[in-house]
C-alpha cells in the first residue's frame, strides 16, 4: 500500500496531532504519525543520492586521471562542475515543487538522474565525463530541497528538528558509505561500474517514489485532506473512500475545513530562490550554512590526495578512510535533531508558552532564531579548535589513526552546524520551504565550488597546517559573529520583511 493520510477519521482526532491541540483548530496535517515516519524515511533515501553520487567518485579520481590522460586540475574541475549544478538544480526544481507538487518534481529529477548515469557508464573520454557529471548533479541535487519541503508540509517547527535529523541519517550515510562502495567497485570492476551501480540505484529509487510517495505540497492538497489529481497519487495508494471525498467537497461550507484549503497557486519561478539572498535575515543564515559546508567539502575533497601523498595508500584503502568522517556525519545528524527539539522546548518554556501550546504554527512572534542557535556558539568553538589541530596533525604526518579520529569529530560538528542553519532557513520561510532549501543549496554549493577550485593551490602554497588553520579561524570567527547577529537581529528583520510583503 502507498503512504496514505487518515482522511476518514475526521479532522480532530488524528494521531498526527498533539493531544493538547485545541478542538476548534484544524490540524496542521491529516497524515498519521506512521505515515509521516514512512514519508520521512522515503525522502531521506532520496536525499542520499546527491552525497552518494558526489562521494562515490572520490576514490576513482586518481584512476580517472590516469585512464583519461588528464591533469589533477581537470579532474578537480569535474567536482567543481558537479557543485555548480548542485547549486543550480534546487533553484530549478525547488520553487516548482512548491507549486506543482513534490511528487512530480521527484519523478522528473530521478528520471534525469538515471539517464545521466546510463551515459556516464558508456563514455570513455573527458568531455562527456564533465558534461554528464553536470547532468547527473542536476538530476539528484534538488532532492534535499524538495525533501525539506515534504517535512515542512507535514511537521510543525516543534517537531521539525527531530524529523529532519531522521531524514538526514540517510543523507549523512552518503559520505560514510559512498567512498567505500566506490573503492570496492573500483578495485574489482573499474570506474565504469561506479556509474552502472548508480544507474541501478536510481531505477530503484524512481520506482519507490512512483509506487509509494503521496502528494504533500500544501499548495496542492492543503493539510492533506484535499484529494489530488490521479497522477499525483501514489500508484499503490488505497482507493479513496466516499466519506473522504465528501469531506473534501464540503470544505467550502465548513469554517474549520476551510483552513485546510490549498494555498493560492502561482507560476513557478526558478529565480525566486535567489531573492532570499537579498533579505537580511535569510542572507545571514545562508552565509553561515555556506561557510561551514565549504569547509566540510574542502576537507572531503582533500582526503584522497592527502592520504595517498602522506601514507601511500591505494584507491581501495583510501575509500575506507572516508568511513570515519562519514560516521561522524551520521551521528551528528541524528543527535543534532534531538538537540534542536530540546532547544526549542527550552526557549518555548522561557517565552511563557504552556506545554500544550508549544507547537506553534505561526512563528512570526516566536524567537525561533534563539531556539535553533541556543548551543551553536559552543559547537562552533569546538569545531574551530579541532580543525586547526587537524591541520598540524597532517602537517607532521602523525599515525593515520590520529587524523581519522579528527575526521569523526569534524564530520560530527560540521553536520550539526550546517543542519541547524538549514533547519532555521526552512523555519523562517515556511510558506515556501523547498525554495528556501534551494537557496541554501545555491549558496552552499557556490561557495564550495570556489573553495574546491582554490583548495589545491592554497594547500600547496600554505602547507597543510596553515591551510586548515586559516579555514578554522575564518569559519570560527565568522560563525561566532554571525550567530550573535542572527540571535539579536534575526527576529526583527524577519518581522520587517513580513510587514513589507503583506
Amino acid at each position: 500500500m502507498g503512504i496514505e493520510s487518515n482522511k476518514d477519521a475526521g479532522t480532530r482526532r488524528l494521531d498526527a496531532l498533539d493531544p493538547h491541540e485545541a478542538e476548534d483548530e484544524a490540524p496542521y496535517t491529516v497524515f498519521t504519525r506512521p505515515a509521516i515516519r514512512a514519508m520521512v524515511a522515503l525522502v531521506g533515501f532520496a536525499m542520499l543520492f546527491s552525497p552518494l553520487s558526489a562521494n562515490i567518485y572520490f576514490p576513482a579520481m586518481n584512476q580517472l586521471q590516469s585512464d583519461l590522460g588528464v591533469s589533477t586540475q581537470l579532474i578537480n574541475l569535474t567536482i567543481t562542475a558537479y557543485l555548480i549544478l548542485q547549486a543550480i538544480a534546487p533553484a530549478l526544481f525547488g520553487d516548482a515543487a512548491d507549486i506543482i507538487g513534490r511528487r512530480p518534481a521527484f519523478l522528473a529529477m530521478f528520471a534525469v538522474y538515471t539517464l545521466a548515469n546510463l551515459g556516464l557508464g558508456l563514455q570513455n573520454s573527458y568531455p562527456p565525463l564533465l558534461v554528464l557529471r553536470m547532468v547527473q548533479s542536476l538530476g539528484c541535487s534538488a532532492a534535499v530541497a524538495v525533501s525539506y519541503g515534504v517535512v515542512a508540509d507535514v511537521a510543525m517547527a516543534a517537531d521539525r528538528g527531530g524529523l529532519l535529523g531522521t531524514a538526514m541519517i540517510a543523507t549523512n550515510l552518503g559520505p560514510a558509505i559512498a567512498p567505500v562502495i566506490g573503492g570496492c567497485i573500483l578495485s574489482r570492476a573499474g570506474w565504469h561500474w561506479i556509474f552502472w551501480f548508480l544507474m541501478i540505484a536510481g531505477v530503484v529509487m524512481l520506482s519507490l517514489l512512483a509506487l509509494l510517495l503521496p502528494e504533500t505540497a500544501r499548495s496542492i492538497v492543503g493539510n492533506g485532506s484535499i484529494d489530488p489529481s490521479p497522477w499525483r497519487r501514489a500508484l499503490l495508494s488505497k482507493c479513496r473512500s466516499q466519506s473522504a471525498v465528501n469531506q473534501a467537497s464540503g470544505m467550502q461550507n465548513n469554517p474549520l475545513e476551510s483552513a485546510m484549503q490549498p494555498q493560492r497557486r502561482r507560476t513557478p519561478n526558478p529565480l525566486r530562490s535567489l531573492r532570499l539572498v537579498f533579505y537580511k535575515d535569510s542572507f545571514m543564515v545562508l552565509l553561515m550554512s555556506g561557510t561551514f559546508y565549504t569547509i566540510y567539502y574542502c576537507l572531503q575533497a582533500s582526503i584522497a590526495t592527502l592520504f595517498k601523498e602522506l601514507y601511500g595508500y591505494n584507491d581501495a584503502i583510501i575509500g575506507t578512510c572516508y568511513l570515519s568522517i562519514g560516521f561522524g556525519v551520521v551521528t551528528g545528524g541524528y543527535l543534532n535533531g534531538r538537540l534542536l527539539d530540546r532547544n526549542y522546548t527550552i526557549v518555548a518554556t522561557d517565552a511563557g508558552l504552556e506545554a500544550g501550546k508549544r507547537r506553534v504554527a505561526d512563528l512570526t512572534n516566536f524567537p525561533i532564531e534563539k531556539a535553533r542557535l541556543l548551543t551553536m556558539a559552543y559547537i562552533q568553538i569546538a569545531h574551530m579548535g579541532i580543525l586547526i589541530g587537524y591541520g598540524w596533525v597532517v602537517q607532521h604526518s602523525l599515525h593515520v589513526s590520529v587524523p581519522l579520529v579528527f575526521h569523526f569529530f569534524l564530520g560530527f560538528l560540521e553536520t550539526c552546524i550546517v543542519q541547524t542553519f538549514n533547519t532555521l532557513l526552512v523555519d523562517i520561510f515556511q510558506e515556501s520551504p523547498s525554495a528556501a532549501a534551494a537557496s541554501g543549496n545555491i549558496f552552499r554549493c557556490g561557495l564550495s565550488a570556489a573553495g574546491v577550485a582554490a583548495m589545491e593551490p592554497l594547500m600547496w602554497r600554505m602547507g597543510y597546517g596553515w591551510y586548515f588553520t586559516f579555514l578554522g579561524l575564518a569559519g570560527g570567527i565568522l560563525g561566532l559573529v554571525g550567530r550573535e547577529v542572527i540571535v539579536r537581529m534575526g527576529m526583527k528583520w524577519r518581522q520587517d520583511r513580513a510587514g513589507k510583503q503583506s
